[in-house]
């Protein structure tokens, strides 16, 4: 993750941010861009994206519906 911050910037590359609401950095998350249990390299770096908490979040909220639409 230090490496991909440092290669990339701490911003999302979602949406761009780099401060959250208050002023401070915001935290990064190293998201999978395809999931490790739908195949994905777990240690390719251009397996993921670097997201904020808010698009993180919404990422994980996607996955789970398509997921769970694809149990029934």
């Amino acid at each position: 993750m230090a490496r991909l911050i440092k290669e990339r910037g701490r911003r999302c590359e979602e949406c761009g941010r780099t401060r959250d609401d208050a002023g401070k950095p915001v935290r990064i998350f190293g998201d999978h861009i395809k999931e490790l249990r739908d195949g994905g390299a777990p240690l390719d770096p251009g397996n993921v994206k670097l997201l904020d908490g808010r698009c993180h979040t919404r990422k994980t909220l996607r996955e789970r519906a398509r997921r769970a639409g694809e149990r029934f």
